[in-house]
């Protein structure tokens, strides 16, 4: 997937327009209710029809077909989910929305928990009327899907950033292929001696038109960019010590040659000119394509201390459902994380084929899942460790720091000559009057 396709994939999960980010607040509902509930609910949906749209336009969504079309064919309940997979989900959901209709479930970025709140029911009753056990769900994950007591999304799949590395490239510079660099000070180190001009090669990837790539970096260091300021937002970019290094470490980097000032840093990994970037779960697709040997691991952390930023997507019932169609939304999503008689589950399958981290304990111990070295570097994360992405997980204006925020801050250090210090300036000015909007 090249840097294009995959800004328009991450607009149509609302991610990019990812983004991304969480909310605080547990989920409610707490492991089981009676037997006869958890039947009558069954009985309620029996031969129920339900709609289910998203937006998964790639092979994935040729993956989720099949498995939508296996369970109409294999469940019990003569429950019928009629899937619409849309490349315009987003206006095909606000235009349904504003005429009074709509699916009975979605499948999106839990940030549309900010957009289409009022239109989203609380599913937190999901643990009470199916056998999903809420303890199997890793906590700041459901976090992530929920506001104060109310669940809004059951996670289907967690979306992070992590450090890819050339081995060859390290191996050529004389350094440890093994080894990756473990701080900010390392990753200038390696990218100066792994920089082979005459070959094309730079040691360091960062693209100046990433936002989401620059802004899981510059978290490690400066912390998120708006925090909850007793009960009011507040925006972090001036003065921001974790914020002005990392810029002076990326303005330092294309000054010396060792980061190319390039859009499509991408593109570059794939082609084997890049010794170390940072990305999500698709730059394995290209890199193994291209048959580049690299290695995978976690972002290294900074001054902000352990973090585990992630965007979470998940499966959400609309207020147009009715009560029986809740219910078969619920059976639905009760299959989706259920184990067959051989072990596997629709979510094991998931995460193996396309190489997304699990959100559920049982998945992550499955041999099959444990195989995969790159699964099994996601998932080493500390899942104790705050998920929020970029800025507080209940802030509803991520994308405009995303957008408006963060490209204009990283464009004017690599090509306005501005300092950094009136950059960050410059964006506090812009983040002040975006947070001002959220506080009124």
């Amino acid at each position: 997937m090249n840097k294009m396709s995959k800004w328009k994939r991450m607009a149509a999960l609302g991610i990019s327009t990812m983004m991304i980010v969480s909310t605080a607040a547990c989920g409610s509902g707490s492991g089981g209710n009676s037997k006869s509930e958890k039947t009558d609910a069954k009985n309620q949906s029996k031969g129920t029809t339900i709609s289910f749209w998203n937006s998964f336009t790639g092979s994935d969504g040729d993956m989720l077909v099949e498995l939508v079309n296996r369970y109409n064919k294999e469940n019990e309940d003569g429950i019928t989910v009629e899937m619409d997979i849309s490349s315009d989900f987003d206006s095909q959901l606000s235009t349904a929305f504003a005429a009074g209709t709509g699916p009975t479930m979605i499948l999106s970025s839990s940030a549309y928990r900010f957009t289409y709140g009022d239109y989203m029911q609380d599913i937190s009753d999901v643990f009470d009327k199916t056998d999903l056990d809420k303890d199997d769900f890793i906590q700041s994950y459901l976090d992530y899907c929920s506001e104060g007591d109310k669940l809004y999304f059951v996670p289907f799949q967690v979306v992070g950033y992590y450090m890819y590395w050339n081995k060859d490239l390290f191996e050529a510079a004389g350094l440890d292929p093994e080894a990756p660099p473990t701080t900010w000070e390392e990753w200038q180190t390696y990218a100066e001696k792994i920089t082979d001009e005459s070959k094309n090669v730079y040691g360091s990837g960062i693209s100046y038109d990433y936002p989401y790539q620059i802004a899981h970096m510059m978290q490690r260091l400066g912390g998120l960019s708006v925090t909850d300021d007793n009960g009011s937002w507040k925006a972090n970019f001036a003065g921001n010590k974790g914020y002005a290094d990392f810029l002076t470490m990326y303005k330092t980097l294309t000054e010396n040659g060792d980061n190319p000032l390039e859009a499509d840093t991408d593109s570059m990994v794939s082609a084997g000119q890049i010794g170390m970037t940072v990305g999500g779960p698709w730059v394995t697709a290209g890199l193994d394509t291209a048959g580049v040997n690299y290695g995978i691991g976690l972002i290294p952390q900074g001054d902000a201390g352990d973090m585990n930023s992630v965007e979470v997507l998940g499966f959400s019932v609309t207020t147009t459902a009715s009560d029986e169609e809740k219910e078969a939304a619920y059976k639905f999503i009760e299959w989706w994380n259920s184990e067959n008689e051989e072990g596997s589950s629709p979510a094991l399958e998931w995460s193996v084929a396309n190489g997304f981290p699990a959100y559920t304990y049982s998945v992550q111990e499955k041999d099959e899942y444990k195989q995969s070295e790159k699964l099994s570097v996601m998932s080493s994360a500390n899942p104790d460790a705050p998920t929020d992405f970029i800025v507080d997980s209940s802030f509803p204006g991520i994308n405009d720091i995303l957008n408006d925020v963060i490209p204009e801050m990283i464009n004017s250090v690599a090509f306005g000559n501005m300092s950094v210090n009136d950059a960050l300036e410059k964006a506090q000015t812009t983040a002040d009057k975006i947070v001002g909007e959220y506080n009124k």
